[in-house]
């Protein structure tokens, strides 16, 4: 590695930082969580989930291996509080909040088969959304794109031969999405058996699992059945898929943010955002719902900055003019009309449209 490549991953490090630090915000969340931990091992122990509104039984084991048991056991029963709508404010944040990770997802999945993306965080879509179930993805989507900025320059979001994922796993996303993410998703919380959405909560944990088995699969299907050179009109017919992947994980997305609004009783800002930073909540209650609100928000705030980083990539390249001001106003007023979910994978979309646009590019100097 040359000296130039190393002064400039330390440069990038440094002006990304913003991003890293929004995980420290979502650790300083989780320790709002110390109230409800004792009510859920409470209910965990009975396999019984209790509320105001009476009881239901839970499953403690699910997959037959017993560490995976163990670890999803306690993980199934918070979601339980979430998808059981015995806290309505927290069931109509995670649905949408876990409906837009879908779209999320989606690029952390064809991010993967990209030559550029060589990083394993990123080269692997199995890593980040499996570690977000560990451990929430409000801490590990951050360091997801850091590092996905630091180690991945403009030199090479502008040069097409590394930038290209391939059509088969442009074709590939929407068959994974739907049977890896939402067939086991909206059963979670619309399923009119409490106990059938406490199973399909179990499926749906492993959803890392299922995704990249079933993108290989149907990727490399393609791939075997139409064994052809790459040309320009392939690059075309990726940037048609994504299109309609984009815009239809858009409308489910902005969907759920319209079906889930006029829902909502009392002030929207109480569901969306955190009520709570230097004090904790005491009632378990709101404990989860501001650990999920913090989840939220430094999720997307991270996916956006890193969005924003690249942008100002291909300014310097040239490739686009960025009118900040005039930009951050159209995002959030569209972000209002969508939902931020909505909002993140069109404003992706947009820089792979930027990308393509380009007929040929003069791969730059790796600074």
């Amino acid at each position: 590695m040359s000296s130039t490549a190393t002064e400039s991953r330390l440069w990038r490090a440094l002006f990304a930082l913003p991003i890293l630090t929004l995980a420290g915000l979502m650790l300083r969340a989780f320790a709002m969580g110390e109230p409800i931990a004792p009510v859920l091992e409470k209910m965990l122990e009975k396999s019984e989930f209790t509320w105001d509104g009476g009881s239901v039984k839970i499953l403690k084991e699910f997959y037959g291996i017993s560490l995976l048991d163990e670890i999803f056991a306690h993980i199934t029963v918070a979601f339980a509080q979430l998808q059981f709508f015995s806290d309505p404010k927290a069931y109509w944040h995670s649905l949408v909040f876990l409906t837009d990770f879908a779209g999320m997802y989606m690029v952390f999945l064809i991010e993967g088969y990209r030559l550029a993306n060589k990083f394993p965080l990123v080269r692997f879509p199995l890593i980040i959304p499996l570690l977000s179930q560990l451990m929430g993805i409000g801490v590990v989507a951050p360091i997801y794109f850091f590092f996905f900025y630091v180690f991945t320059p403009a030199y090479k979001l502008t040069t097409p031969s590394l930038h290209r994922p391939g059509v088969a796993p442009c074709i590939a996303l929407l068959p994974t999405l739907a049977l890896a993410y939402f067939s086991s998703h909206f059963p979670s919380y619309f399923h009119p058996s409490l106990e059938a959405r406490n199973w399909w909560n179990w499926i749906w944990q492993l959803f890392p699992v299922w995704g990249s088995f079933t993108m290989l699969a149907i990727s490399k299907t393609i791939s075997g059945v139409s064994k052809t050179k790459s040309t320009k009109d392939d690059s075309n017919q990726e940037l048609v898929i994504l299109r309609v992947t984009v815009y239809l994980l858009a409308f489910i997305s902005t969907a759920t943010w319209w079906y889930t609004l006029p829902k909502i009783e009392g002030p929207i800002s109480e569901v969306f955002m955190p009520q709570y930073f230097i004090e904790s909540p005491q009632e378990p209650d709101e404990c989860l719902r501001s650990i999920l609100q913090y989840d939220y928000i430094c999720t997307y705030s991270a996916g956006f900055l890193w969005l924003a980083y690249h942008f100002s990539d291909l300014e310097k390249a040239g490739i686009c003019e960025v009118p900040w001001i005039r930009g951050l106003v159209v995002a959030g007023v569209v972000g209002v009309v969508v939902g931020p979910g909505s909002l993140f994978i069109l404003i992706w979309l947009l820089r792979e449209e930027l990308l393509a646009s380009q007929a040929s590019v003069r791969e730059p100097e790796k600074f």
